[in-house]
């Protein structure tokens, strides 16, 4: 018996949830503003049940679809949480060269980004592809150069690899006197294996790797080294009436701060998993469903020079979910949900005061899907979230969901 629960446990952290997995299946290169800056403020108790409530109510796009999707919402009175993607390939040539677009605007523990690629693929062969690609500033010292390629296999699975170079001609281009000690450098590896025709059992395995890099801040008196490994799991399966969405992420960092006004080093590290599991009862006309969700993060060590504090946080964040659909119209449509959770959260910073947490946590969301255009899949949701641990609005939250 115990050792039929483990295989279901394991089976269910394995199946995974939607929300957080997908920045991670984008390349997260090295930055610069993440590393020196870091966040600009503490996350307080909900910030992360603010993440998972504003998840994307539409289905998670393959790695190829093209369109918008964006989700924005509040997660305090001065702050906004933005995850926003522009995808576009541009094939023509009968598709053996393509001019590709990729906007994206988003956050992660190190605080918000924005990247603009634009670049082109062309076809070697029947089955392989290389590409180039941008993220170009008029400060040539901030440009992140892509080299990557592509090989489709005989069953129409494929893996990407990308060789990433950011801030590339920084040393030689800046007018600072910030240089790289040791030049940074990304490496990036996604597998995906396609659905079949009813969109059931989509993979797609994601490691973005970051060796070791020196970067000497002159201007922010400090030198900090880094390391680190990003990874994500996603799954998606049809099985008879259920429709089964699984999802596994995480992240290891590792940074040595050097500070001018502080003797010696500061070792900093992070390490983050957040798994979840959902299933959709799609034969019933409210297809309601239930979403299991556990959120990790330990890190210890210097926040950057925006909070320029040092910092303990353990948090470990359990939660279930569960949701419904009520057509209200022929283009609108209800999908309550419910967030519960059981929040251990120690927080402590050597400036601020703690910010600790044990006990329940929930949310209350009411997302109103309208659609904009039916043959094109266009949605747009309006969802306002109360809390259920205390007597406050949740936040609203706004998403657009454009497939092109």
């Amino acid at each position: 018996m115990g050792d039929r629960l483990k295989i279901i446990i394991g089976t269910v952290f394995l199946l995974p949830a939607p929300v957080a997995t997908e920045l991670n299946h984008i390349a997260q290169p090295w930055r610069q503003d993440a590393v020196v800056l870091g966040v600009e403020e503490a996350p307080d108790v909900e910030r992360y049940l603010h993440e998972l409530s504003f998840g994307h109510s539409q289905p998670v796009p393959s790695a190829t679809d093209n369109g918008i999707r964006g989700t924005g919402g509040s997660v305090g009175s001065r702050r906004l949480y933005l995850d926003f993607r522009f995808r576009q390939d541009f094939g023509f040539n009968e598709d053996r060269q393509g001019f590709l677009l990729d906007i994206q605007r988003s956050e992660d523990f190190d605080g918000s980004f924005d990247r603009q690629l634009i670049g082109f693929r062309h076809q070697l062969s029947e089955a392989t592809e290389v590409w180039l690609q941008g993220d170009v500033f008029a400060d040539k010292s901030r440009s992140d150069i892509y080299l990557s390629g592509r090989h489709t296999f005989s069953n129409e699975s494929w893996i990407h690899g990308s060789w990433i170079l950011p801030d590339f001609y920084f040393n030689t281009k800046t007018r600072t006197d910030d240089a790289f000690v040791d030049p940074a450098q990304s490496f990036f590896v996604q597998w995906h294996q396609p659905s079949d025709e009813d969109r059931s059992g989509a993979t797609t395995a994601s490691v973005t790797y970051s060796p070791p890099s020196t970067f000497d801040s002159r201007d922010e008196n400090l030198v900090v080294e880094n390391e680190s490994v990003r990874g994500a799991l996603t799954r998606q399966h049809r099985f008879q009436s259920w429709q089964l969405r699984m999802d596994l992420s995480g992240e290891y960092t590792r940074r040595q701060y050097s500070l001018d006004e502080t003797a010696g080093t500061i070792p900093t590290r992070r390490d983050h998993v957040r798994a979840g599991a959902e299933a959709v009862f799609t034969k019933h006309r409210l297809q309601p469903g239930i979403g299991l969700h556990y959120f990790y993060l330990r890190e210890q060590g210097y926040t950057g020079r925006n909070l320029d504090d040092i910092a303990d946080i353990r948090r470990r964040e359990p939660t279930i979910s569960g949701h419904f659909r009520l057509a209200l119209a022929p283009a609108v449509t209800l999908q309550p949900a419910v967030y519960l959770s059981a929040a251990d959260i120690d927080q402590s910073y050597s400036e601020n005061d703690d910010d600790d947490h044990r006990g329940f946590t929930g949310k209350l969301a009411l997302p109103f899907e309208i659609t904009l255009s039916q043959r094109d899949n266009a949605v747009l949701t309006l969802a306002p979230t109360f809390y259920l641990h205390k007597a406050a609005f949740g936040g609203g939250n706004l998403q657009l969901h454009w497939p092109m």
